[in-house]
């Protein structure tokens, strides 16, 4: 049957028949391999080295992908091998733990162990920092010094930490302050200013952490955002009850005092005076003085014995009083202490959605129902002045601080986009259970695609050969017999030949082709 194709024809056969055979040993093939899932990724290449190890010791069938950093396991074995790794250790997580003393050796030095020690516990912090989501690996160096017998000759302990992060991710302020604060607490004697932080590229990342921080702690920064966040959620949920859900937005800024303040005041009234202490004296004296003393001269200077004047007395009287008031002004001694974390200022920005209505657009024909169109309408200026009272109101304005509130209506417009993306979500979430049967429906309608579009044309045309074949013989069977001139006892009729070429009209064509060729 080949032989009376020609020679292209017979190469299109043999690429078919072959495409088709390799198809579906291709299918078959897809259809039994396993489904395979993530067991671990972001692996070291010393923890991916240890678990394909284990692999291949238990036989399990395993891939690798992203440059060995992820391994790839059956979908039905990935919970069991990952709880059999983890009671063997694996996958460490970059670096030498803790276990390294789980096997001592008898004649193991005292420096040794101080090292190993030093491993351990880098090994360990290295562990702790890469938890976090934003880091891919983690390295701890630790400088510890040796105890010095006084402590003015003790030198300070020091850190260095080098965080490698993922693709497009980085770290706050906030994370490398605790990074900071977790390596200092967990090494004796070190102290938070004596830790750095680097990440891959080289760029220091603790003192901009220092630099940051140093004006709001942590705890400051989190209490000012719960402030926020509180404030948030007792507009939101009552906006919501007035607009309906997922109709406003609300975003609070606030600014918040952490000084600790204390004043000592001391005032005084003069109008105000009372007495203190008040001290009166009197004295009096009456009486005759003695022989008073000569006129300053010559007589009084004479010896006596001699005539002289009589002597001159005196009396006199005096009245004293002494009285002394000391006065008290009223003073006031207050001492006042601010409370910390008072709310200096609120700012609230409101953003409200329209109003939509149905609206039915056109009759439509016959037993057809109109077409319903949302329709957007703005709110009127004063629904926005009720909520912007009602929002002064669950907020707790205060026009001495100076607070701003500022609600603002525009039209969302993402009803149809959540509703897709819900919907989506739907149907990926119930297509989920489905996934391993529509891998076995994909390759029988590959199969049947193959069979029909391929195989099938091609027995078609094969069959189609051999009776062609068979129906050029017998014709020229018929024409040999003809141009001899003599009669074939069992030769067709006209009927019969008319039926032939019905059902043969190529075979017939060249037979018609080879009686034109011949001579008359």
């Amino acid at each position: 049957m080949l032989s009376k194709f020609s020679l292209n024809q017979r190469m299109i056969i043999l690429v078919a028949l072959a495409g088709s055979v390799a198809g579906l040993i291709a299918i078959a093939l897809w259809t039994q391999q396993p489904d395979m899932q993530v067991l671990f990724t972001h692996l070291g290449s010393e923890d991916a080295a240890a678990i394909v190890d284990k692999l291949k010791e238990t036989k399990v069938p395993y891939e690798t992908t992203g440059g060995g950093a992820t391994i790839l396991v059956p979908s039905d074995q990935v919970h069991d091998l990952r709880l059999q790794l983890a009671t063997q250790g694996l996958p460490h997580g970059g670096g030498v733990g803790f276990e390294i003393f789980d096997k001592t050796s008898i004649g193991m030095s005292e420096f040794v162990q101080k090292l190993n020690y030093r491993r351990a516990l880098q090994g360990e912090l290295a562990r702790t920092i890469a938890q976090m989501p934003e880091v891919e690996r983690a390295r701890v160096h630790l400088a510890i010094p040796e105890r010095r017998l006084f402590a003015s000759e003790q030198e300070k302990a020091r850190a260095s930490v080098i965080v490698t992060l993922r693709g497009g991710q980085q770290l706050s302020p906030a994370q490398v302050q605790g990074v900071i604060h977790l390596v200092s607490s967990s090494v004796e004697g070190l102290q938070s200013r004596d830790v750095t932080v680097v990440d891959g590229h080289g760029r220091l990342l603790s003192a901009t952490a220092t630099d940051e921080t140093a004006g709001l702690t942590n705890t400051q920064l989190d209490y000012q955002r719960n402030i926020e966040k509180d404030i948030e959620t007792r507009i939101q949920t009552m906006l919501e009850r007035i607009v309906g859900p997922n109709k406003a937005v609300v975003r609070v800024s606030s600014v918040v005092d952490f000084r600790k303040v204390e004043t000592t005041e001391e005032r005084y009234d003069p109008n105000s005076q009372v007495v203190r202490s008040e001290q009166r004296g009197q004295e009096k004296s009456n009486g005759i003085n003695g022989v008073g003393g000569g006129v300053p001269g010559v007589q009084s200077n004479v010896p006596p014995g001699t005539d002289q004047e009589p002597a001159q007395t005196s009396s006199n009287s005096s009245q004293t009083k002494n009285e002394t008031v000391n006065y008290e002004i009223s003073r006031t001694v207050s001492k006042i202490v601010e409370p910390v974390g008072a709310i200096k200022q609120l700012s609230v920005a409101v953003l409200v959605d329209g109003v939509y209505e149905t609206a039915k657009v056109g009759e439509g024909q016959a037993g057809e129902t109109p077409a319903a169109v949302r329709k957007y309408t703005p709110r009127s200026e004063e629904d926005l002045k009720r909520i912007e009272d009602i929002v002064k109101k669950a907020m707790g304005f205060s026009a001495e601080r100076q607070d701003q509130v500022q609600v603002v209506n525009v039209q969302f417009g993402t009803e149809p986009e959540e509703l897709q993306t819900a919907t989506t979500e739907v149907a990926s979430e119930g297509l989920k259970p489905w996934m391993p049967y529509l891998r076995y429906g994909v390759g029988i309608l590959l199969f049947a695609v193959i069979l029909f579009f391929v195989v099938r044309p091609l027995l078609a045309m094969l069959g189609a050969t051999t009776e062609q074949i068979q129906a050029e013989a017998s014709v020229a069977e018929l024409t040999g017999a003809n141009a001899g001139g003599a009669t074939l006892p069992n030769a067709p009729d006209r009927a019969q030949i008319i039926e032939m070429a019905k059902k043969n009209p190529d075979a017939t064509a060249v037979v018609v082709k080879e009686w034109l060729k011949s001579p008359s």
